[in-house]
Parts: structure tokens; C-alpha cells; sequence
């Protein structure tokens, strides 16, 4: 029988049951437990009718032949549960990580006996090793001339002109046409269209309407068979129909000269050379996040499968109905459900969430690995940090920055910021302790360190 605990008023006995799950048993002596039953009944007798009695004025034993002498005192544990589990993990220093589950009750002399399941967070006591160590990423082409000038082309055809031209038509041009389509012998109304500017080379309903057309000029009349690319109305996607088309018009497109006077106009810049230094400097700068981004899966995934976390089924159960959840909510905010996602995609429910529990399980072994490394390595987190990552939601409200660490100060929410800010710096640290390499085993320079302002990882890690 559970005995008082030093320093607790309430009596608790703790076993591990594993590394992060532990079964608590608490006393709940009898007296508690009557006054704990009786106001259980009243607060029941307010939501049923029991009849000769006014709702919220029937006795007790009323109550229980209504509802049940269980119900009664089932609900009756379950508020002193929550009355007393505080204490039990202030003595114990537990931190659940869900909702303790009941696993068996027993009736005993001094009152009943209550066996909780308790799953914790799962803690990682020393990270891998991690620095010099060598990650090889897969390198993207240098960003050279044609990269840039494809850029350029693309913005350019933002202003771009259509002008009529007497030839067959070729990738690129527009071409006005009427189409028409049918299936067995009956006229659909989609896919059809008059005057429809169509660019060739771009995808359409019809499958296959590029090839056709290729070739032709003003005045030609074009007729084939071809699939449907996705369903339309009762057609399912693939579907033969008939096709017609008419070729009214055929139209170059021109793209303004790239010169400084075009350039002055029409963008930020005052000369070409100058716009062109900064789409190269975006394009590079965009192939080294992408480095970065293949940098943090790569070193994540190789750490994680490095680690021995034996993680509680209930911590991922409860990650994944909240990342389930989620998914829902999105998909019900554009207007779909979930099971016409898993009819579209040919899943079944059980695969769907199946999906979700293994990226809980990813996301649980990155966070215990990521406050290990912040452990190991003793960051910590000052309040000027936690006013910046304030100041971020001043600028979506009315209230200062200061007004907010003012109210959360303390809370879970805090607490919550500051783990973010820690698991942040912890992601930095990894990456910059590492030594990332192409296949030829070549140093890549990620450049992580701000110009003027060098950090080593030495320096991060005192």
C-alpha cells in the first residue's frame, strides 16, 4: 500500500516501467473519497431527471440507481485526481508528457487504490558525436550565365508583347483558337473555348494538344482523339474524346530589350548590369539555402538513426493526432474532408495516420536530440531573446513587445518560446560544427558566419 511521501500530503508510490513511462499509485483514503462522491452525485443530479425530484434536488442514492454507483465514483477519483496529481508531480519532478491514463482501480481498507500509466518526454542524456563530423550533400550546378539570363527572360516576359506573325506556329507562340470536343458523338461544353489564347508547350484538359497544333498556321483546322488529363464532370481523367480545333491567329511573343533605359523603367535599377549582379546574387543565395536546407535533413536524419530513444507509444499517439488534426483543419479550410483526400489519393485511414506517426516519432527524436545538444553545450536563453521573439507578435497586434513579457511572463507560453529559441540555436550549432562535402569529398563553404562578424563554432560552444 502507498505510504505519504516526505514533504506530500498526498500518498504515492512511483515505478519505472521504462526508460520514459512510470506507473504511479495513489491512496485515496475513504473519507476523501465519500465527500468527493457526494458532490460528484449533486453536480450529476443538476444534468439529469429523476422523477418526484426538481433537477439538482434528487438524493444521492437517487442518483446512483439514474446513472450508476460506478459513474458516481468514477467521477468522484477523477476530481481528486486532478486535486492531487500537482502535488505528486511537484514531489516527483515528472513532467508528463499526455494526459495520465488510469490503469486499474482497487477498493482497499483505507479507501482505493488508483494505478496511473504516466508517459514522459523522452530525454536524450548525451547527443551523437557531432563535430568535424563529415555529411556529403548532393551539390546543385554552379549558378552560371544561362541560369541568369533564363531569369531575366522570365521577368521580362512579364512585359512581353504579342505580335501577329504569317508562319507555322512553334514553342513559345500564342495561337487564338476556337476548340470544340465531343465524346461518343455528343457535344460537351468542357473542354471548349472561342478565341482562347493558347501558349504552346503549356498543359491544357486535353492531352497531347501541343503536338497537334505544332506547326500550324492561321486558318488551320485540326481534328484528333486524346485522353483527358484530369476528370471533367462525369468523365474520368483519361477519357478519349474528340477534339476540333480552329487556328485563328498566330502570335510572337516579344520580350522588351534588356538595355539601362528598359531597366530604369521598369525595375529598381538604374542599368542592366546592375539587375543582372542581382539576380545572380539572389540565385546564389537561394542555392545555398537550398545546401543549408539539404545540410539540416541530411545531419538530422544520419543523428537520429544514431540514437537509442525508446519513445512511450501514448507521446507519439498524442503528436500525431495533433499533426492529424491539423491536416484536417487545412483541408477542410480549402473546402475538402479527409476522406476525400484518402479516396483521391488511393490510401486508407489507418495508412494515412500512419504517415503522421512516423513524422511524430521524427519530430520527438529531433527535439530530444536538439535540447540534448543545448544541454551539452550550455546555452542559454537571455530575456533580450525572448523580447525579440516577442517583438515579432507586437507587429501582428496592438501591445508593445514589453506589454507581452509582461503577461506571459512565467507561462507556458514563455516556456515555450524559450524552448523554440533553444532548440534553434541548438539546429546552428550542429550545423556549423559539422563539415559539409561533395561526393569528391571537396569542403562545401556554406557561409554561415555573417560578413564582418565571424563566429566560430568553438565560440557558440563554451
Amino acid at each position: 500500500m502507498p505510504s505519504p511521501t516526505p514533504g506530500s500530503v498526498v500518498s504515492f508510490t512511483v515505478a519505472e516501467v521504462s526508460d520514459f513511462e512510470r506507473r504511479i499509485t495513489l491512496l485515496l483514503d475513504s473519507s476523501r473519497l465519500e465527500a468527493a462522491e457526494s458532490r460528484a452525485a449533486r453536480r450529476l443530479a443538476r444534468d439529469i431527471h429523476v422523477n418526484g425530484f426538481r433537477r439538482g434536488k434528487a438524493p444521492r442514492r437517487m442518483v446512483e440507481r439514474v446513472v450508476g454507483r460506478e459513474r458516481v465514483r468514477n467521477d468522484a477519483i477523477e476530481d481528486l485526481l486532478t486535486d492531487r496529481l500537482p502535488a505528486v508531480w511537484e514531489g516527483t519532478g515528472l513532467t508528463p508528457a499526455v494526459s495520465p491514463v488510469v490503469d486499474d482501480i482497487r477498493e482497499v481498507e483505507a479507501g482505493v487504490e488508483v494505478d496511473l500509466f504516466v508517459s514522459l518526454w523522452p530525454t536524450l542524456a548525451t547527443p551523437p558525436v557531432y563535430e568535424g563530423r563529415t555529411v556529403e550533400l548532393e551539390v546543385p550546378e554552379e549558378i552560371g550565365e544561362e541560369a541568369v539570363g533564363q531569369h531575366l527572360d522570365r521577368y521580362r516576359e512579364q512585359f512581353a508583347e504579342l505580335e501577329t506573325v504569317e508562319r507555322p506556329c512553334r514553342i513559345g507562340d500564342y495561337v487564338a483558337i476556337d476548340l470544340s470536343s465531343s465524346h461518343e458523338g455528343r457535344p460537351l461544353e468542357t473542354p471548349a473555348a472561342t478565341g482562347f489564347m493558347y501558349e504552346l508547350g503549356v498543359e491544357t484538359l486535353v492531352e497531347g494538344l501541343t503536338d497537334h497544333l505544332l506547326g500550324c498556321e492561321a486558318g488551320a483546322v485540326v481534328e484528333f482523339e486524346a485522353p483527358l488529363r484530369v476528370a471533367v464532370g462525369e468523365l474520368a481523367e483519361g477519357t478519349v474524346i474528340g477534339v476540333r480545333v480552329v487556328v485563328d491567329d498566330v502570335m510572337e511573343k516579344l520580350l522588351p530589350d534588356l538595355d539601362d533605359e528598359w531597366v530604369s523603367d521598369f525595375t529598381d535599377f538604374d542599368t542592366a548590369s546592375e539587375l543582372r549582379e542581382q539576380v545572380l546574387e539572389d540565385l546564389e543565395g537561394e542555392r545555398l539555402d537550398s545546401l543549408r536546407s539539404q545540410l539540416r535533413g541530411v545531419l538530422l536524419t544520419e543523428l537520429a538513426e544514431e540514437m537509442e530513444l525508446d519513445i512511450p507509444e501514448a507521446v507519439v499517439d498524442a503528436s500525431a493526432v495533433r499533426m492529424f488534426e491539423d491536416f484536417r483543419g487545412r483541408l477542410d479550410k480549402q473546402g475538402s474532408t479527409v476522406e476525400e483526400y484518402v479516396e483521391a489519393t488511393g490510401q486508407d485511414i489507418e495508412a494515412v495516420f500512419g504517415q503522421f506517426r512516423g513524422r511524430a516519432t521524427a519530430q520527438i527524436q529531433v527535439g530530444a536530440l536538439l535540447d540534448s545538444v543545448a544541454e551539452h553545450t550550455g546555452i542559454e536563453v537571455g530575456d533580450e531573446e525572448i523580447l525579440d521573439a516577442y517583438q515579432a507578435l507586437a507587429t501582428r497586434t496592438e501591445q508593445s513587445a514589453e506589454s507581452i513579457a509582461e503577461e506571459m511572463a512565467g507561462s507556458a507560453l514563455e516556456n515555450s518560446v524559450r524552448g523554440d529559441i533553444l532548440r534553434t540555436r541548438a539546429l546552428d550549432i550542429l550545423m556549423r560544427a559539422v563539415v559539409p562535402t561533395d561526393g569528391d569529398g571537396s569542403l562545401i563553404d556554406l557561409r554561415f558566419d555573417p560578413p564582418g562578424a565571424p563566429e566560430t563554432v568553438e565560440d557558440e560552444t563554451e
